[in-house]
């Protein structure tokens, strides 16, 4: 496994996406605790993506317009409504929104927002073989062990998003016309985003 595959690998888990601001939403509202297990959501969310690129999958996925828009569609409205809630409880204080409630549930929420993402999956039909040595006696099982890395990278990645949102919310707490305006803006990003993944194009 080269180094430059660690870097890039590491530097796309850090680059703002659904997945780290579900982890920032979960280190905002439940603390520490919450962003533990929104790191652990986004770790768990990319494990059916890696597998579907070590079996195939992927691929025949990606050739597929109508399996891909109907994942495409489902992220984006689960997006929408998860802004929605967001938006419901928003004069909520930090630590009690709904969006993350106890560790099973946050990490249900966040592997759905990975899982109806085909993005990823055109992510590892795309990226991880171009890092497969030719010379690799078993190209599946070399996909594998990138992809266990890219997790593991991402449980990292999401936790200090988390723990640094986690840092905030102990601030927050003091303000509830602050903590308001954060879940607000957490509602909007989800909603946007959800609208933006919906109306885009293949």
């Amino acid at each position: 496994m080269s180094l430059e595959f660690v870097f890039v690998s590491l530097l796309l888990a850090i680059i703002p996406g659904t997945g780290v601001l579900f982890a920032i939403s979960c280190g905002l509202s439940q603390g520490r605790r919450g962003a533990f297990w929104g790191a652990v959501a986004g770790a768990v969310g990319v494990i059916p993506h890696l597998a579907a690129a070590g079996l195939g999958l992927s691929a025949l996925l990606m050739a597929n317009p109508v399996v891909y828009d109907t994942l495409r569609i489902l992220g984006a409205l689960y997006l929408i409504y998860l802004g929605v809630q967001a938006w419901r409880h928003r004069r909520a204080a930090l630590g009690t929104a709904p969006v993350t409630v106890k560790g099973a549930r946050i990490v249900l929420q966040g592997a759905l927002i990975n899982l109806l993402n085909p993005k990823l999956t055109l992510f590892f039909v795309a990226f991880l073989p171009q890092f497969v040595p030719p010379s690799a006696a078993n190209p599946q099982m070399t996909i594998f062990g990138m992809g266990l890395v890219l997790v593991a990278q991402t449980f990292l990645v999401f936790l200090v998003y988390g723990l640094l949102s986690a840092r905030l919310n102990q601030s927050l707490q003091r303000s509830p016309r602050i903590s308001q305006l954060c879940n607000e803006c957490v509602a909007v990003l989800f909603a946007g985003l959800g609208l933006r993944v919906l109306v885009g194009a293949r």
